[in-house]
């Protein structure tokens, strides 16, 4: 029995239930519309963009001639004679070039003497005081190469005053040949083997300026034109030769600078051991701040080159030069 009443109370409650359902109030459920099925489309990615390509440069358009037209005759319907040629073109004239003149080459210096030798050997034998004593011989070398010249004097003592006066006087001049005649540019002097008796002259003709002296005790003045050596002066009067009336020359002597004038004598000729010479004898006037005077004899039939010079010092002391060879090597 005790197992019956739950099936009772089971039986019961379905009852209610279903009583409850029929009886009471309808409940309206919510209407449910189906929604459509998903549909997935699988797309393709799009292609990569490609680069912007980079823009070529505009070609230029050159502009080719239009075709020429074929004249009107052409498009007429040829008649059976044929056509006269034209006639031929006449050739090109050839206008021949006028010649072109070669460019102007500068001209060298024109020496004053062109005729002038360029290397001079001369030999003087020299003699002292009026009675001619052989004291010894002194030689002049000239050389000239391309408007250049080096002139070189030696002197010595030869026979029995070789054995009392040792050494060599030794003159260099260097410089140009120019129209107006020698320009100096270094003039070097030793007398004897003392090294304190050497001088020397540089002459700097671009700043005007004549350097003389020791090289212990240099002098510095102005540079005028036409300024020789002691050496240089024989042969400037030589390659302008001949003079009239007075020459003035500004000559250093390694040692000083001074102011010299010359007169013209005149022709003489003279006796040589090389014979006779006519020559344009020229005597220096008496330069009262020095003492000393001088006397060139240059030979007219040889180039005026000078074959006698004397030098009379102050205190009346003569040594006279007499040419005793001349060479032209």
């Amino acid at each position: 029995m005790r197992q019956g009443k739950p099936l009772l109370y089971a039986l019961a409650l379905s009852l209610l239930l279903h009583l409850s359902l029929l009886l009471g109030p309808r409940i309206e459920l919510p209407h449910w519309t189906p929604e459509p099925p998903l549909t997935v489309a699988i797309q393709t990615p799009p292609p990569p963009i490609a680069a912007a390509p980079t823009p070529r440069p505009p070609r230029r358009h050159i502009s080719r001639p239009a075709p020429i037209p074929a004249p009107a005759a052409a498009l007429i319907t040829p008649s059976a004679e044929p056509l006269p040629l034209p006639p031929p073109a006449p050739p090109p004239v050839v206008q021949t070039p006028e010649p072109v003149a070669p460019p102007a080459v500068p001209t060298p210096p024109v020496d004053p003497r062109p005729d002038f030798p360029a290397h001079i050997e001369l030999v003087y034998s020299v003699y002292r005081g009026e009675q001619g004593l052989l004291l010894g011989k002194t030689t002049h070398t000239w050389h000239v190469v391309n408007n250049q010249y080096l002139l070189t004097s030696t002197t010595e003592a030869t026979g029995l005053f070789a054995l009392f006066f040792r050494g060599r006087y030794i003159m260099t001049s260097r410089g140009e040949i120019t129209p107006d005649g020698l320009k100096p540019l270094s003039f070097w002097i030793q007398r004897g083997q003392s090294a304190e008796r050497t001088e020397y002259a540089n002459f700097d003709w671009a700043a005007k300026i004549v350097q003389y002296g020791k090289s212990d005790d240099l002098h510095q003045a102005p540079l005028a034109d036409g300024t020789q050596d002691q050496l240089s002066a024989m042969y400037q009067l030589a390659l302008t030769a001949p003079h009239t009336g007075r020459v003035t020359v500004a000559l250093t002597t390694g040692r000083k600078l001074n102011q010299y004038e010359y007169r013209v004598v005149g022709e003489e000729t003279i006796d040589t051991p090389l014979g006779k010479f006519k020559t344009e004898h020229i005597a220096s006037v008496k330069n009262e701040q020095e003492g000393d005077t001088g006397d060139i004899w240059l030979a007219i039939d040889q180039h005026y080159l000078p074959v006698r010079f004397k030098l009379t010092t102050r205190n009346g002391e003569i040594l006279d030069h007499l040419i005793s060879e001349l060479h032209f090597p």
